[in-house]
């Protein structure tokens, strides 16, 4: 099904299904104490890198320097995280209702884009189009969104342990240590296909297409510090971008602003790393994500929009079809009753 596609209109769900999206929404003010809070991090964690770097001299020095298919693959790396939640979404969405590929796809796109907002109000539109247009009920989007959170949890415990795993064999092991990722993808993959219940092989889909997103995140802050020179061991870095991707779930910031470049920094110097450095690696791939975004969730959003009017104008015109219905057959009646009544008359 894609997103042209009808669902069929008049299904409804109950009053306490609904009831979810009509609680109070957030107040203008909060919401503008955690934008500025968050910007206020943002501007913190820049002005720090421009401290530890002397004046972004040597940041710039060393991503003009970097060759180009570094840049290249960090500038395409979100679209990567874009393409693998979209598809861990729709397996999870599938086991509730029909969402097609390019639909979900969009959807994502367009909650993107909403998500740099505080409180994720991109999640709750995604949730909403689900109810009002593929018929999935509130409760199910949610279960689907949580399961894609612990999903991502249990990818990047994986990966973390890999990491390690890599880690310690890459004194005396070969370039084959590089495949050890995508094992469990692969092994997900197998077994889904193995499994017989149609909601199992979903579940393990979903989690598969996590466990590649993780891996794209684990990609994209290891060219980031290569670019900018710092080194650090696969562990360090899949532990930093298993942090980044919890700091961007918080709610009361959008995407995590501010506090997911402040965790990266932390988190580094945790391990002995130069913190600066570490911020500007997120910080970079942060303006990666703007850079796509934009784009990519305004087109979206210019989809959904356009699909969400012409379901609209569907809807009205077939109650106006069925109106004009009763009106003519209410015509007919009175003409009838008319017809009876002339021998009568005459």
């Amino acid at each position: 099904m894609g997103i042209t596609d009808q669902p069929d209109i008049g299904t409804t769900n109950s009053d306490a299904e609904a009831e979810p999206l009509n609680r109070r929404p957030v107040s203008r003010k909060r919401t503008l104490v955690m934008f500025c809070v968050s910007m206020v991090l943002l501007g913190g964690a820049g002005y720090f890198v421009y401290r530890a770097t002397d004046g972004l001299e040597g940041v710039w020095e060393s991503v003009s320097s970097s060759p180009w298919w570094m840049i290249a693959l960090i500038l395409i790396g979100p679209m990567g995280n874009h393409l693998s939640v979209s598809m861990c979404l729709h397996a999870l969405q599938s086991r509730h209702g029909k969402v097609g590929v390019r639909e979900m796809f969009v959807l994502v796109g367009s909650a993107w884009l909403f998500n740099y907002l505080p409180m994720r109000a991109g999640l709750f539109g995604r949730i909403g189009y689900h109810k009002a247009i593929n018929n999935i009920r509130l409760r199910d989007s949610i279960e689907s969104s949580i399961w894609s959170g612990v999903l991502a949890g249990i990818s990047n415990i994986v990966l973390v342990g890999i990491a390690f795993l890599m880690a310690e064999g890459s004194g005396g092991a070969g370039g084959w240590l590089l495949t050890l990722p995508a094992v469990p993808v692969v092994v997900m993959f197998a077994a889904s296909a193995l499994m017989s219940g149609r909601k199992t092989r979903l579940m393990l889909r979903a989690l598969a297409y996590r466990q590649i997103d993780v891996i794209v995140w684990l990609g994209r802050y290891w060219l980031a510090f290569q670019v900018l020179g710092l080194e650090m061991s696969i562990s360090d870095i899949a532990i930093i971008s298993a942090v980044s991707q919890l700091a961007s779930l918080m709610p009361l910031t959008g995407s995590g602003i501010g506090f997911r470049e402040w965790g990266v920094g932390l988190t580094a110097s945790v391990g002995g790393h130069a913190m600066g450095t570490a911020i500007a690696g997120d910080l970079i791939n942060r303006a990666a994500e703007t850079v796509i975004v934009l784009p990519v969730g305004l087109i979206c959003t210019a989809i959904v929009a356009r699909h969400w009017k012409g379901m609209n104008k569907n809807a009205s015109a077939i109650g106006l079809s069925e109106d004009d219905a009763g009106s003519g057959s209410e015509h007919e009646d009175q003409a009838g009753d008319a017809g009876e009544q002339d021998p009568a008359v005459g």
